[in-house]
C-alpha cells in the first residue's frame, strides 16, 4: 500500500536547488528519502548500537570461556606430567623394597598435585605391590 502525499510548498536556498536539481531527477524523492533517514534512521542507528554492544558482551563472555579451557589444559598437560614423576618416584621405591605404601602415594600426589586415585589405578595394572602403610 503507497503512502499518502501531501503536495507542500518548502523554501530553500536557490543555490542548493539549482544544485539538487542538476544531481537528481525527483528532487521530492530525495527529500522524502533524506527525512526517513532523519526521522527513522536514529531509530535502526539505535538498534545497531545496541546490536553491537550485545556482541561485544557476547564476545567477552566467549573469550573468558576460552581462556578457561585453556587453563584447564595446561593444568590437565602439568597433572599428566606429575603423574609420570610419582609413577617414576613410585617404581623407584618398589624397585628397591620390592613394594610401597599407599600412604606414601598419596603423599606424593598431594605432593605433586595430580590423581591419587589414577596413579593407583596405574601402579595396579603395572602390578606393582602396594601396603596401606610403609
Amino acid at each position: 500500500m503507497a503512502a499518502t502525499k501531501k503536495k507542500i510548498t518548502i523554501t530553500i536556498d536557490c543555490d542548493l536547488y539549482d544544485s539538487a536539481k542538476s544531481k537528481y531527477d525527483n528532487i521530492s524523492g530525495r527529500v522524502n528519502e533524506l527525512l526517513s533517514m532523519d526521522l527513522y534512521g536514529s531509530d535502526e542507528k539505535s538498534e545497531l548500537i545496541d546490536r553491537l554492544h550485545e556482541l561485544k558482551l557476547e564476545e567477552k563472555s566467549i573469550t573468558k570461556r576460552i581462556c578457561e579451557l585453556e587453563k584447564e589444559e595446561v593444568i590437565i598437560q602439568e597433572s599428566k606430567s606429575n603423574i609420570d614423576i610419582v609413577l617414576a618416584w613410585a617404581r623407584e621405591i618398589y624397585n628397591r623394597k620390592g613394594y610401597i605404601g599407599l600412604n606414601q602415594v598419596k603423599m606424593e600426589c598431594t605432593r605433586r598435585n595430580c590423581n591419587y586415585e589414577e596413579v593407583v589405578k596405574i601402579l595396579e595394572k603395572e602390578d606393582i605391590a602396594t601396603v596401606n602403610f610403609a
